[in-house]
This record gives structure tokens, C-alpha cells and sequence, in this order.
């Protein structure tokens, strides 16, 4: 399949099934269980939070990302969150994307943030807590 034709927005939902849609789910979806795996889960008084450092050395917290800039990283924090409402409106609006070199570019930053993750350099599994 090309790229060109997975990210052109549909003339008609009638004409082509959602398949953007269901890749960048199954894209969000895959780095959600990524940081699970590698963090363990968030207790209930805890929050996973994005942090991502500029080669200034600035720290850029995924609110400051522009809205079709943090897609990604807004729709991984509220599926971790569990706030599947917030994670049905980030893919709805990514889907309704008029642009293609958009939505190739979010999906080209879930498979970049993926790779990094699963390339990161941290244990299979979370450490135990504290006994």
C-alpha cells in the first residue's frame, strides 16, 4: 500500500474505509503498552507525564506542542489517563486532517516515538515497588 493513498482524506467514508484511522489507533495503542511495559502503570495518585527536551536543552511539555504538532504524544497521555474520550476526539481530528503531509507527518512522529521507545535503553519490565 502507499503512503500517498493511506493519508489522502477521504472524499466520502462510504468510498474508503478508515484505515488512517485504524493505524494510528493501533500506532497509540502499541506506545501506550510500550510505556506500561517499561514503566509498569500509574498508581492512582500518579500521572504519566511528557517531557521533550529541544537541542537548546529546554524542557517542552506536551501543552505547549501546537495541536497538530502533539497529537501523538496528547492521545499516548490520555490513553494512559484512561480518558478514552479526549484520546476518540485527538484521532477523529487527525483523521479529519485536510492535509496529507499532516497526517503522514503524525504518522510518521508515532512510528519515530515508537522506535525511540522501544529502542530505549531501560528494563523489560518496571522494577518492583519497594517492599
Amino acid at each position: 500500500m502507499e503512503l500517498s493513498a493511506l493519508v489522502q482524506p477521504a472524499v466520502s467514508e462510504r468510498l474508503r474505509p478508515p484505515l488512517y484511522r485504524r493505524v494510528l489507533t493501533w500506532l497509540i495503542t502499541a506506545l501506550a503498552d510500550v510505556v506500561v511495559a517499561r514503566l509498569g502503570p500509574a498508581e492512582d495518585s500518579e500521572a504519566f507525564v511528557l517531557e521533550v527536551r529541544t537541542t537548546t536543552g529546554r524542557a517542552v511539555g506536551a501543552g505547549e506542542f501546537p495541536p497538530q504538532q502533539g497529537r501523538v504524544g496528547r492521545s499516548v497521555l490520555a490513553l494512559l489517563a484512561g480518558d478514552r474520550d479526549v484520546v476518540q476526539a485527538q484521532l477523529a481530528s487527525a483523521e479529519r486532517e485536510p492535509a496529507p503531509a499532516v497526517r503522514a507527518t503524525t504518522l510518521a512522529e508515532a512510528l519515530v516515538w515508537l522506535h525511540a521507545l522501544l529502542d530505549a535503553e531501560t528494563g523489560a519490565f518496571p522494577d518492583p515497588p519497594p517492599g
